[in-house]
Parts: C-alpha cells; structure tokens; sequence
C-alpha cells in the first residue's frame, strides 16, 4: 500500500506510447467521419433519421450541466438550421488535424472531444458502444499533456502535470478492464451465453453475420458453442492475464482475431477496430516502437 502514491507521482513514462495511441484515435476519427459526410444530414442533423434526443428548453443550457455542452446538436435552433452539424464536422476535422500535427495540443485535445462527443450523441442509434468508449479515452487524454517548451523526444512535465498524466494512462487501462468486466458478467447472465448459443443465434441473423460467419456457426451447434465460450473466457480472463508480460502479446493476438472478426464477421466494422485500438495503451514502449518502425519501413518500401 505504501508504494501506491509513487505509482503517480514517479516520472511519466508512457508518453511516446499514449501519442501514438491518440494519434491512431484520430486517424481512425478522420477516416470515419469522411466515410460518413454522403450520409452526414442523416445522421448529425436535428430533422435525421435519428431525430433529436430532446432539450430542457425550460432550463438555461448553463443549468444543465455537461449535457448542454454535448447535447448542443439537439437544441431546438437547428430545426431550420442544417448547416451548423457541417459545422461541428469542419471543427472536429480541423482540430484533428491541429492534434495530428501537434499544433496546440491542449486546445486541440479540447476541441476534439467537444465536437466528437456532440455529433456520437446526435447520432447515437447509429452508433455502438466503440463510439461512447472513444469519448471515454478523448476526455481523458485532454489531460494527458506536456510543457508547451520542449519537443516530442524529450518531452519534460510540471508536478501538477506528472500526477495527471501517470492518474489518467491508468483511467484509461482500467476503463477497458471495466468495460470486459461488465461485458461478461451481463453476457453470464444470459442463458443462451451460458449454454453456449450465442454465436449460432447470432449468425442467423442477416444483419449481424456475414457469409462466412453463417457457414460457421448458424448449423453447428458444436462450433458454435467453442467459440461462445472462447469468447466468455477471453472477456472474463482480461482483465487479469493483460498484467502477465510473458503471455500479454499472445493473449491480446486473440483479442485482435475476436474483433476482427466482430469488425469482418458481424459487420460492427467501427467496434471492432475501436476495440484494437484500445489495446496500444496495453503495449510496451518497446513493443509500439517496433510497430512504429514496421509502418515507416512499409512506407518507405511503397
């Protein structure tokens, strides 16, 4: 107990691995909201198909707590006004771009998840559960920062700021242990996880199974059930084995195969790329260098 505190207060050593993982985040945020623009109306705006989750128009926002702040593109002034979601597009892109850059950080990091978290929540029922755990990880990576005088390689922290990012890179790896936690003890209490169905039932339906999902599952009641329980293992199990350096990489390599095939198999493409995504966090320094140095010698091979 008495060497907790220095678990927060020893020198942040995580920084190249934590820019890296926001940098990925971002990419994947640039590329999504690109993929979605043919359909943005749709989508973000206050009369789409998602329609609006409502405003306390006898409240003033200021009153409302952070919900006035990320609910901004449910207020009733956009009734009229379809333009203003292209406008929390634009934003979101450019601060993007100025966090991808390194181009004001801090007020980038800000500007990132304001405008994310308001167009996720306008268009939540497209959503799923990924794009509420990137507005998990965009808020916490606001605070996760370093003195505006010193370059990337070198990077040097105030005390203040030492604490806040050693306490949020572990909200951060604890928010995805919480996240299995609770995804497996509520799958448990489903009698169809627990007798091993799941899968099979899942492959027969068309809008969550892909061809080769089907021929698996949907009449193999004995596949079906191996890789229900896999999946039970595998989400209960995580949020111990990720700790264990020797079985790690392996045991995150099944991690990746799952949400391929959830991204590939089921066709929920963003969870499961979200869900690798999150595992950057979980990887050594060495481990993301090596990575980092596979992409630039396949860019420099391309």
């Amino acid at each position: 107990m008495k060497h907790w505190p220095e678990i927060f207060t020893q020198p942040f050593q995580h920084w190249n691995k934590l820019m890296f993982f926001k940098k990925m985040l971002y990419i994947f945020l640039i590329l999504n909201t690109l993929s979605l623009l043919p359909i943005a109306n749709e989508i973000f705006g206050y009369n789409g198909i998602v329609g609006s989750t409502g405003w306390y128009t006898g409240t003033p926002w200021y009153l409302q707590g952070s919900r006035g702040l990320i609910n901004i593109l449910s207020h009733p002034y956009n009734i009229s006004r379809p333009w203003i979601s292209y406008v929390f597009i634009i934003g979101q892109l450019v601060a993007l771009g100025f966090g991808l850059f390194n181009r004001f950080p801090k007020l980038a990091a800000v500007l990132v998840y304001f405008f994310t978290v308001n167009l996720f929540n306008k268009g939540y029922l497209m959503f799923t559960g990924g794009e509420i755990l990137i507005n998990l990880m965009l808020f916490y990576l606001i605070f996760i920062q370093r003195s505006d005088k010193n370059r990337d390689d070198n990077p040097e922290f105030s005390e203040v700021q030492n604490v806040l990012n050693n306490t949020f890179y572990w909200i951060i790896l604890i928010q995805v242990c919480v996240l299995y936690f609770f995804s497996n003890f509520f799958k448990l209490l489903d009698p169809i996880w627990r007798n091993g169905e799941a899968l099979m039932y899942v492959s027969r339906i068309d809008a969550y199974s892909s061809a080769s999902m089907r021929f698996l599952f949907a009449d193999n009641p004995v596949i079906s059930m191996v890789g229900t329980y896999i999946v039970l293992l595998y989400q209960g199990l995580f949020p111990i084995l990720v700790w264990f350096k020797r079985i790690k990489i392996p045991f995150l390599t099944v991690g990746v195969i799952l949400h391929l095939g959830i991204a590939f198999g089921m066709g929920i493409f963003t969870f499961g790329i979200i869900m690798i995504l999150v595992y950057i966090p979980f990887l050594s320094d060495s481990q993301i260098r090596t990575i980092q140095n596979r992409f630039r010698k396949k860019t420099i091979a391309d």
